[in-house]
C-alpha cells in the first residue's frame, strides 16, 4: 500500500510538472493577445518571449515576428520571419514577409530568392505585376548600393535626435519644427503609447544647439500632436493629431474602434495652437485618416495623405485648394503616377516646383524610399533618389530649408534611435569612393558574390553591406574625415581581419584602391551549410537553397585544381533507409545544381549520410523541438584535394 500511495504521488507530482508550464503559457499568451489585439506590441512582445521560452510553437512565433515588424525592428523580425519560412508548415505569408525583411536589413539577392518562393510555391497569391515590382526592387537596390550617386550627402543631426523617433522636420516661424515621441525629463510619464513603449507625439522646435517641447496643449495628453506645416503669407499652422472620440462618434464607429488621424489649423499668433484649432474639411474620424499635411509657398494649396474609399490603396496623396472664400476645395488624387496600391505619404515640393513624396509601392530599396516627379510633366513616373539617400529602412518626410538642401527622417541603422532628422545635400562637391576587389589568396583569382562590409569607426550599426561582382569587384562611397574598416566574407573562406584606413586630410574628390584576400579553407576541413533548406519530403532545390549552391560554385571557381564532397544530411525521423535515399537525392540535386552552373562534374561527390551523422543529441526516440530537428537537417561540404594536396 505504500509503494501504491508513492506510486500515486510521483504521477501526480509529474503531471503537475507538465501541466503547470502549459498552464502559466495558456496565461502569457492570453495577455499577449491582448495587448497585440490593441497595438501594445512592446507589452506584446515581452509576453509572447516569455511564452514561447515554456513552449515553441507556430502561433507565438507568428506574433513575435508581426509585434517585431510592427516596431520596425527588423534585425529581431528577420530571425523570427526566417523560423516561420523555413518551417515545414510555411505559409505564402511567412515566406513573402520573410523576404520584406530580409530587403529591410540590405539582403536584395536573399529576399529576391524568397519572392521566387512565393511564385513557384503557390501561383496567383501575389499577382504578376507585384512580383515583378518585388523582383526589379531587389535588382536595382543591388545596383544602387554599389554605385551610389556621388553628387548626395547625408548626415545624421545628432544634436537633435533622441532615443526616440524625430521626424517631419520643416522650417516654422522661429526655428525648425519636428514631431518626437522623446522622454522629457527623469520622470517616466503617465501616458504611454503601447505601441512603440514611448510617448504620444509632441511637436518640439529646434534654435541653433538646443531643442524644446512646444508650449501647446492637445487633448489629454493621451494623443499624438504633429508633425506640422506652415504658411507666412496665410499666418497659419497646419498639424497632424489623433484625439479621443466622442460619445456619438463612438456610437457611430460601432465595436471596431480605430484610432484615426485628423488635421486641424490655427493662426500662427494663436498662443496656444492646440486650442480653439480648425478641423480640416475632409477630417472624417470614424471612416478615415487624413494627415501628413503639406502647405505650399503661398498658402494656396494644400497637400495631405488619406487612406479614405476610392483611392488606389493603402494612403493616397490628395490636394486641395483655397477658394475665393478661404475655404478649400475638392479633395483631387494624384493620380497613378504617385499612387499605388500600397502606402503614398509625406508630400513635399522643392524651390523648383518638383514634387517629392515617400512610397513603398513604387520600385524601391525597402520600407519608404523617397521619389521625385517633375514639375515639367515629362516624367512618365516618379524616379527613385538612390542610395545614399534612400536606404533599405524607411526614408520619409522630405523637406527643403534651402535650394537642393533640406531633411529627411530616417529610421536606417546607425542613428541614434528610432526615426532620426537628416540634413542632406543634393549637390555634394567632394566625392570620395573606395574600389577593390576580393580574391583567393591562394591563387589570386576573383571570390565572386562575396559579401563585403563597410564599417565607419565605432559605428557598427551604420555598417552597408553589398555583394562582390562576378569579377570580386566592389565600390563604396565615403564619408570625409572618418576611419572605416573594411571585411569580406564567403562560404569555402576563413575569417577575414578588418582592413583599417582612413579619409581624414582628403579634401578633393579621389578613388581609393582597397583589395581584399580571402584565405580558403584546407582538405578535409568541414564547412556547414545552414541556410539550404529543402521542402518536406522534396530534393528539390528552393531559389534561396541556389544561393547558397551558388557561394560554393564562387569558390570552386577561385581556385579550379579544389575537388569537394557534398553531403547531405537528415534528422532522426523516418526510417533509417528512406532517410538515406532521401538525403542521396538532396546531395544529387545540390550536384546537378553546381554542374548547370558550370563545375565540372569531376570535381564534385555528392554523398547523402541519412542520420548516421546527427550533429545534436536528437537521435531516434529523443523528443526534440523542430528546432533542434532542423540543425540536423543540413548540408556540408569539404575538400577532398587541392592542387598542393599530397598523394
Amino acid at each position: 500500500m505504500k509503494f501504491f500511495n508513492n506510486t500515486v504521488t510521483l504521477v501526480f507530482g509529474l503531471c503537475l510538472v507538465t501541466i503547470l508550464p502549459l498552464q502559466a503559457q495558456y496565461s502569457l499568451l492570453k495577455s499577449a493577445d491582448r495587448e497585440f489585439d490593441t497595438f501594445n506590441f512592446v507589452k506584446a512582445i515581452e509576453l509572447y518571449q516569455r511564452a514561447y521560452d515554456v513552449k515553441a510553437d507556430i502561433k507565438t512565433a507568428e506574433r513575435l515576428a508581426a509585434s517585431y515588424y510592427h516596431i520596425r525592428n527588423y534585425r529581431e523580425a528577420e530571425t523570427w520571419y526566417a523560423r516561420l519560412a523555413n518551417h515545414d508548415e510555411a505559409k505564402i505569408d511567412h515566406i513573402l514577409q520573410y523576404g520584406h525583411v530580409l530587403r529591410n536589413n540590405s539582403k536584395f539577392r536573399e529576399a529576391k530568392a524568397q519572392y521566387q518562393r512565393v511564385a513557384l510555391k503557390a501561383e496567383g497569391a501575389i499577382s504578376r505585376e507585384e512580383l515583378a515590382m518585388l523582383y526589379a526592387s531587389c535588382d536595382s537596390a543591388v545596383v544602387w548600393l554599389e554605385n551610389p550617386i556621388k553628387a548626395v550627402e547625408v548626415k545624421n543631426q545628432k544634436k537633435w535626435n533622441s532615443a526616440q523617433a524625430e521626424f517631419g522636420a520643416t522650417k516654422g516661424p522661429d526655428g525648425l519644427y519636428f514631431a518626437s515621441d522623446r522622454f522629457d525629463g527623469a520622470a517616466q510619464p503617465d501616458v504611454i503609447y503601447g505601441w512603440t513603449g514611448n510617448p504620444y507625439l509632441s511637436m518640439y522646435v529646434a534654435k541653433e544647439e538646443a531643442v524644446h517641447k512646444v508650449d501647446a496643449k492637445w487633448g489629454d495628453g493621451a494623443n499624438h500632436f504633429g508633425p506640422a506645416t506652415f504658411s507666412k503669407p496665410k499666418n497659419e499652422v497646419y498639424f497632424a493629431v489623433t484625439r479621443n472620440l466622442t460619445r456619438e462618434e463612438k456610437r457611430k464607429a460601432g465595436k471596431d474602434v480605430t484610432v484615426n488621424i485628423e488635421i486641424f489649423s490655427n493662426s500662427l499668433d494663436a498662443t496656444d495652437w492646440g486650442r480653439d484649432a480648425t478641423p480640416f474639411r475632409y477630417n472624417n474620424i470614424t471612416e478615415w485618416s487624413v494627415g501628413d499635411p503639406f502647405l505650399t509657398a503661398s498658402g494656396d494649396t494644400l497637400y495631405f495623405t488619406s487612406d479614405m474609399s476610392g483611392g488606389k490603396g493603402g494612403t493616397d496623396i490628395y490636394y486641395v485648394v483655397r477658394q475665393g472664400d478661404g475655404a478649400w476645395g475638392d479633395a483631387v488624387n494624384l493620380g497613378a503616377a504617385v499612387n499605388t496600391p500600397g502606402d503614398e505619404r509625406f508630400p513635399a515640393i522643392d524651390d523648383q516646383g518638383d514634387f517629392y513624396f515617400s512610397s513603398d509601392g513604387h520600385l524601391g530599396m525597402g520600407g519608404l524610399d523617397v521619389y521625385r516627379l517633375s514639375k515639367s510633366g515629362t516624367q512618365a513616373k516618379a524616379i527613385n533618389l538612390g542610395f545614399p539617400f534612400n536606404s533599405p529602412y524607411d526614408d520619409f518626410s522630405i523637406r527643403f530649408d534651402k535650394e537642393l538642401e533640406g531633411y529627411v527622417a530616417s529610421n536606417r541603422s546607425g542613428g541614434a534611435g528610432a526615426d532620426d532628422i537628416y540634413w542632406f545635400n543634393l549637390n555634394k562637391v567632394v566625392q570620395i569612393d573606395l574600389e577593390g576587389g576580393v580574391y583567393n589568396e591562394k591563387t589570386k583569382l576573383p571570390v565572386s558574390g562575396a559579401k563585403v562590409t563597410l564599417t565607419p569607426e565605432g559605428d557598427e550599426l551604420n555598417a552597408v553591406v553589398i555583394n562582390a561582382g562576378t569579377d570580386g569587384k566592389f565600390t563604396f562611397n565615403l564619408a570625409e574625415n572618418m576611419d572605416y574598416t573594411i571585411t569580406a566574407e564567403q562560404t569555402g573562406f576563413r575569417e577575414f581581419t578588418p582592413l583599417a584606413f582612413s579619409t581624414a586630410a582628403i579634401d578633393s574628390s579621389t578613388t581609393l584602391q582597397k583589395d581584399v584576400y580571402l584565405s580558403p579553407v584546407e582538405v578535409k576541413e568541414v564547412v556547414v551549410l545552414r541556410n539550404i533548406y529543402f521542402d518536406f519530403d522534396k530534393a528539390d532545390i528552393r531559389p534561396d537553397a541556389a544561393l547558397e549552391l551558388d557561394k560554393i560554385a564562387a569558390f570552386l571557381n577561385s581556385d579550379p585544381s579544389v575537388r569537394i564532397e557534398l553531403s547531405a544530411h537528415a534528422d532522426s525521423r523516418g526510417t533509417a533507409a528512406y532517410n538515406m535515399k532521401l538525403t542521396q537525392r538532396r546531395a544529387d540535386s545540390s550536384v546537378a545544381y553546381l554542374v548547370s552552373k558550370g563545375i565540372a562534374a569531376d570535381r564534385l561527390v555528392a554523398k547523402g549520410y541519412g542520420f548516421t551523422k546527427l550533429a545534436n543529441h536528437c537521435a531516434k526516440g529523443v523528443e526534440c523541438t523542430e528546432e533542434e530537428h532542423q540543425w540536423n537537417r543540413r548540408v556540408e561540404f569539404f575538400v577532398i584535394e587541392n592542387g598542393d594536396a599530397k598523394d
